[in-house]
């Protein structure tokens, strides 16, 4: 059987400091899985063709340092992309950013999350949709933690859209639509050193954030502590993988 071929479409980019020293997001989804046999592909959304997406056997969409509460210059060739996706059924998985712009474009709604930003450990709750779903294959319902970084949220989400699991600050932390979109408001590619970067980089914030609402809050030094390497969480990635296999 031909090896899978999955491209990497990168919304946006990590800041430049931390891509001098651990690499930018697709470099840190190839590390984070155990599937030699993928053949990677990367390209930035700008160059991306839609009407080519078929030739692809899986698609991941990055984070990205950007907000859907203003004008998003590629969404309109991100519609066609989607579209495309669903037409010829590409195992498709959007992180972060990438999970916000699918559910906008399928109809949902982003907002910056109320309760602050949510940054560090993250415990998942599952709903009785993810509990079964392949893509949390092998997780323990009761003890998946992941690492989270962002400031916005999807607040509501469109027919069809399958809530898949949430967390104490993100009602939809994860959604599947159809039998080929997967997206999550975590991060399943990010390991202990880079959680760890981003949590520095927003102390302040983190900080402000707990003394506004010092009950549904952490210091953000207790963050810090709090933060260790999640292997599990990477599950979530080679899970993926096996989808984008098997529908081929």
């Amino acid at each position: 059987m031909k090896n899978p071929t999955i491209l990497i479409i990168k919304t946006g980019s990590t800041y430049r400091d931390v891509r001098t020293t651990t690499g930018d997001f697709d470099v840190w989804i190839q590390n984070a899985t155990n599937h030699p046999e993928v053949v990677w592909k990367v390209k930035p959304v700008e160059k991306v063709e839609p009407d080519k997406i078929h030739s692809y056997d899986g698609v991941i969409l990055t984070g990205a340092h950007l907000s859907l509460t203003q004008p998003y210059p590629y969404l309109e060739g991100m519609k066609r992309l989607v579209d495309n996706i669903l037409k010829n059924q590409v195992p498709t998985l959007g992180i972060c950013f990438g999970h916000q712009l699918i559910n906008k474009i399928l109809g949902g709604e982003v907002i910056t999350n109320p309760l602050g930003i949510e940054m560090g450990i993250t415990k998942l709750q599952f709903t009785l949709h993810g509990l079964t779903d392949p893509l949390f294959e092998g997780l323990l319902p009761a003890k998946t933690e992941v690492y989270s970084s962002h400031n916005d949220i999807v607040s509501k989400i469109a027919d069809g859209v399958v809530p898949l699991a949430k967390s104490d600050r993100t009602q939809y932390q994860a959604t599947r639509y159809g039998r080929c979109i997967f997206t999550v408001q975590f991060h399943p590619e990010y390991n202990r050193e880079i959680m760890e970067m981003y949590i520095r980089r927003e102390f302040n914030r983190i900080k402000a954030d707990h003394l506004r609402n010092p009950l549904n809050s952490l210091p953000p030094q207790e963050i810090l502590n709090r933060n260790r390497d999640l292997q599990k969480s990477r599950k979530i990635l080679d899970n993926f993988i096996t989808i984008v296999s098997e529908s081929k």
